[in-house]
């Protein structure tokens, strides 16, 4: 199955198209991450138990973590006593990260998914299940 993106409103706007971090490893507990420092963030979604285990899980991404793990040669530049680490130890830079989503939710923030093999409507991200859509 290809990728699995999700849509939902933030902020009064439509958010189409968001990469899906871990689709269906957290029973669809959905949060928003917004990474800025630019003129347009970039929005991801990660399907976590908290806002904690969100960054954890965004971390942990072999595909999206170079986001906020910062690489050895830039260790330098963090001090030991102000740095935050993730689940692994690794350095993790939190200054430009938000997350999104009401805690306590059965999904924190509300979305749809879609993707291939998904109805073209899309699904609740609590009606996902990954193995039924592995291909």
């Amino acid at each position: 199955m290809g990728e699995i993106t999700a849509s939902g409103m933030f902020g009064g706007q439509r958010l189409d198209k968001v990469e899906v971090c871990n689709p269906g490893d957290w029973f669809g507990k959905t949060w928003l991450i917004e990474i800025g420092g630019s003129y347009w963030p970039l929005f991801l979604v990660v399907e976590a138990d908290s806002v904690q285990d969100a960054i954890d899980e965004f971390a942990e991404s072999t595909k999206f973590s170079h986001h906020i793990v910062v690489p050895p040669e830039d260790l330098g530049d963090y001090p030991e006593d102000e740095r935050h680490y993730g689940p692994n130890g690794q350095v993790i830079d939190l200054d430009h990260v938000m997350v999104h989503g009401q805690e306590g939710a059965e999904c924190p923030w509300p979305c749809t998914y879609h993707g291939d093999g998904l109805p073209p409507e899309g699904v609740k991200p609590t009606d996902f299940c990954w193995e039924d859509h592995e291909s």
